[in-house]
């Protein structure tokens, strides 16, 4: 995936404090490109009846799995550049974005082709690596167009309804010390990476290479910050996925510290598992998180080429 670098400088004021990953884990998939496989999965999200749908990017695929990892069915491999954000509407269709190709895909929950609109260009409505997709309870589109720094909210069949945000970097000291100092920059955004949107319809933006998680309402107006550069909990070196759980709570993958962070309602932190390897409960680059009407919670763990999934 074409992804910008790391900021040089990491301020650390603390090693990070992780809490051991919840005792129930399962583990399903290896390196390939075999039915249950993965090469680079990517964004993952649970639909209805607890069916899983996971973007496996280098093998041009969505694949669907029941809610234990048993394997279902593959689509998409004749569509596809690089399939990146993923998403279940309320209607159980399922939403998809392509990295290279700037386009949107709508299927069913069989895998059929309903609908694809979108297009390369610096217009408004145009798209620039649209990174990852959400839909809320009204049926409305949400894109996050990375390379433009913003998001931009669309009727289900593409028609433009508003957008927000610009460029901005948050200044990394500023960002490593912003419990302390202020950092501004409310509603900018430094290459975005995913979108979810809440029980109540508000809007989580990860705004990765701010180190941050950005909150809104529909409206795009902006509602909280939560994290900021650090190793330590509740802190971020590059938030990518992220997902709402029913009781408001919110889950981050938080990518080059390799955890999983939880969030409370108002954006407390609350906990974090995880670590570097290949063991159940450790990542090699956490990028999508999804999570189940039972509050189970399922990762794409990227650079292992597998999913994990963790009871409550």
């Amino acid at each position: 995936m074409r992804l910008p670098k790391l900021p040089g400088l990491l301020l650390a004021i603390s090693l990070a404090a992780c809490t051991n990953a919840p005792s129930d884990v399962r583990v399903w998939g290896v390196k390939g490109n075999g039915p249950g496989q993965f090469n680079e999965p990517f964004d993952i999200a649970v639909g209805q009846h607890g069916f899983v749908y996971v973007t496996d990017v280098r093998n041009q695929r969505v694949q669907k799995f029941g809610a234990g990892g048993e394997f279902l069915l593959a689509f998409g491999q004749d569509m596809f550049e690089k399939p990146a954000g993923i998403a279940v509407g309320p209607d159980g269709s399922i939403w998809v974005t392509d990295y290279d190709l700037d386009r949107v895909f709508r299927f069913d929950s069989k895998g059929k082709l309903l609908d694809a609109w979108g297009k390369a260009g610096d217009g408004p409505g145009d798209l620039d690596v649209p990174a990852d997709i959400a839909v809320d309870s009204r049926g409305f589109v949400y894109v996050v167009d990375e390379y433009h720094h913003r998001i931009q909210k669309f009727t289900p069949d593409g028609n433009l309804i508003l957008a927000w945000g610009r460029k901005g970097k948050v200044n990394v000291a500023l960002s490593a010390v912003n419990f302390l100092i202020p950092e501004d920059r409310e509603g900018e955004f430094y290459y975005p990476s995913r979108i979810a949107i809440g029980p109540d319809n508000r809007v989580y933006v990860s705004d990765a290479y701010n180190n941050r998680v950005q909150v809104f309402g529909t409206d795009g107006h902006f509602l909280r910050s939560i994290g900021g550069l650090g190793l330590w909990g509740g802190r971020f070196r590059i938030s990518s996925g992220l997902a709402v759980a029913a009781d408001g709570s919110l889950f981050v993958a938080d990518f080059y510290n390799n955890r999983i962070q939880h969030y409370g309602k108002n954006g407390s932190f609350l906990a974090a598992w995880g670590g570097k390897g290949r063991a159940p409960g450790q990542f090699s680059g956490p990028t999508g998180v999804g999570v189940g009407s039972n509050g189970s919670v399922f990762i794409t763990d990227w650079g292992n080429h597998r999913i994990q999934y963790f009871r409550p």
